[in-house]
């Protein structure tokens, strides 16, 4: 009966512990979703500076037409070039954010579009696959340290 009790016991601290690591990390993972909402927010205000700022200083980004750039001076000159380019857009919507175990790193996956006008006017949509990888930083707050996009002709649209 005593060993019967301890095992319950034992279990029922277990299961707490679990209880409250999920909890936890579904926390983080709220803050990721959150954070990638709020900066594909920042991206309309054209903002260069602040929109680069959800980057780390070392973050890489790998693109199918620009390759990889690395650091904000590279992520800096890509964004402003592209808000330089009327009719130029970006957005995203995160579908999914995983963090791990530890809370320390954690990634999102968001539907992407761009729209790039073309020689004659017209606005052409490009939709792609984005995963964005984060890290938390020593002061708590969370930065995206590589992100990888691709062309995925199965998104129609980022609301669906």
């Amino acid at each position: 009966m005593k060993t019967k009790k301890i095992v319950l016991t034992c279990a029922a601290i277990v299961f707490t512990l679990s209880a409250m690591a999920q909890t936890g990390n579904q926390k983080e993972e709220k803050k990721l979703m959150e954070l990638s909402r709020e900066w594909a927010e920042t991206v309309k205000t054209r903002d260069v500076q602040k929109t680069v700022s959800y980057w780390s200083k070392d973050a890489v980004l790998m693109t199918p037409d620009q390759g990889q750039l690395i650091g904000h001076e590279q992520l800096s000159a890509m964004v402003k070039g592209g808000m330089d380019i009327p009719g130029f857009e970006v957005g995203w919507v995160p579908t999914q954010a995983t963090v791990s175990r530890s809370g320390d790193i954690g990634y999102v996956i968001s539907k992407k579009y761009v729209k790039v006008p073309d020689g004659e006017g017209n606005i052409n949509t490009y939709n792609f696959i984005n995963v964005g990888i984060w890290e938390k930083q020593k002061d708590g707050t969370w930065k995206n340290t590589v992100g990888i996009y691709n062309p995925d002709s199965s998104i129609t649209s980022i609301n669906n």
